[in-house]
């Protein structure tokens, strides 16, 4: 079967057997595509892969071993078509393909050949991603039922996805899958949109002479933050640039550092009665 798909997609975008195209750069790209799917498919290996974790996984190496990965973007799509008929001139085998047309193909790139006729069946998901997740953008492993069968699909997390967006994933098997995204909440930022806030602990002796404390960023990074000034209670400061990337255009929003002071448990007498005296 993908072999037949093949001979039929190769002919009806190879630009040598459409010299009349209004658009032969789309005609290129396209016959790329399913030359791609082709090297990709018909090697039970990389097939194995690319069920499991889709076309990421192909180009990543499976479990993203480099040493798996396929330079899916280096396949020459005229060294497969001769591969395939044995021919360098598409005319040494068909001389009008008008009539293949409307055989078009979907491999495991939409934009390689048009949707077919059935429409797929639709099977939304979970999946749960961290902040770091969010922050870095990532892959992940999604289990899927269909009837009585069960398949795997690699799911593409954009940098900066939003809680409860809606990823579409198609699936070799025909499957759309519709995957929704659950942010896990993090143990010290909260999430504002673009920005993360996070609350430091301090003394309330450093809260009234200044401190320098260190703040650790969701990027792994540790740097220390200078408080030069009284901190009361909704005092806050913002770092430029430090929090989360736009999921869009991938500029990043601030962190907003926040103070909680400990107060002490107890004061002796010759405490309390020195406080008074410094604050009258």
């Amino acid at each position: 079967e993908i072999a037949k798909a093949y001979r039929r997609a190769a002919l009806t975008y190879n630009p040598e057997c459409n010299p009349s195209s209004d658009n032969p750069g789309e005609l290129a790209r396209r016959f790329k595509l399913v030359s791609q799917a082709y090297t990709v498919l018909s090697n039970p290996k990389t097939r194995a892969v690319y069920d499991a974790y889709a076309e990421s996984g192909v180009r990543h190496g499976g479990t993203f071993d480099p040493k798996g990965a396929v330079a899916v973007d280096d396949i020459d799509p005229a060294e497969v078509f001769r591969r395939f008929f044995g021919v360098d001139n598409p005319f040494q085998i068909i001389g009008d393909v008008s009539g293949l047309h409307s055989n078009q193909h979907h491999f495991y790139s939409e934009a390689a050949a048009a949707q077919a006729a059935d429409p797929p069946k639709v099977i939304p998901v979970t999946v749960t991603v961290t902040l770091e997740d969010v922050f870095s953008g990532t892959v992940k492993s999604v289990d899927f039922t269909t009837g009585a069968s069960t398949g795997k699909a690699a799911v593409q997390i954009p940098r900066g996805v939003v809680d409860g967006s809606t990823l579409t994933v198609m699936h070799p098997s025909g499957s759309k899958l519709l995957v929704s995204v659950s942010v896990s909440p993090h143990d010290r930022f909260v999430r504002h949109g673009n920005d993360l806030s996070v609350v430091v602990p301090i003394t309330l002796v450093e809260a009234l002479t200044g401190t320098t404390v260190q703040v650790q960023l969701i990027d792994g990074r540790t740097i220390d933050v200078l408080l030069d000034e009284i901190v009361h209670p909704d005092f806050s400061l913002s770092l430029a640039g430090e929090g989360l990337p736009d999921v869009d255009s991938g500029r990043r929003g601030d962190l907003i550092v926040k103070c909680c002071t400990k107060f002490p448990k107890y004061l002796t007498a010759e405490q309390r009665q020195e406080l008074r005296r410094i604050f009258d």
